[in-house]
């Protein structure tokens, strides 16, 4: 039996270019932006930018996340923006307390990356890996005696909570 397959190549160049604020938008919003439409970035007041070790022992690559203060909600929305090495990931911005509720759960357990998966629409198999390396880096959660794959809610989790949403105060001030 002989499959018809098509050159996705040609195909992409019969759609218009989506600038990386309109992906946002897309993303935000399940659909594509009409033809013409200027798409907005809620997303453009950026108060941290870091990298952090992926999880595994066997690299020394990085991954690397942004915080933004969305400017209508005014919350605090993480994203993974990079990685060096290799591995797909999504892009799409979180909602930073949608993360702390998912930590909160886990309470003094230690628990896999996996217990992130909630978070993200999208569905790359390294998300939950990647976030929980960026939530390493930003002194969140750290790895578990048990495994270098499993986590614990930091020593000082509730205070570097409290210091990470002080940014949405510090953006405020410094508009």
């Amino acid at each position: 039996m002989t499959r018809k397959t098509t050159n996705n190549k040609a195909n992409a160049d019969d759609k218009p270019e989506i600038s990386q604020e309109q992906e946002l938008t897309v993303n935000e919003q399940g659909a594509e932006p009409e033809a013409g439409a200027v798409a907005v970035s809620h997303y453009s007041n950026i108060v941290l930018q870091g990298k952090a070790k992926k999880l595994s022992p066997k690299t020394e690559n990085h991954v690397f996340y942004e915080l933004a203060v969305h400017d209508e909600e005014n919350e605090l929305y993480l994203r993974l923006s990079g990685n060096e090495g290799g591995g797909l990931h999504s892009k799409e911005w979180i909602k930073l307390q949608d993360i702390l509720t998912v930590l909160e759960d886990q309470d003094d357990k230690s628990f896999k990356s996996t217990a992130l998966k909630p978070v993200f629409k999208g569905g790359s198999a390294n998300n939950s890996g990647f976030l929980a390396a960026s939530l390493r880096g930003l002194l969140l959660i750290s790895p578990s005696e048990k495994s270098v794959f499993l986590h614990v809610l930091a020593e000082n989790y509730t205070q570097r909570c409290d210091e990470l949403l002080s940014l949405v105060g510090e953006a405020d001030t410094a508009k």
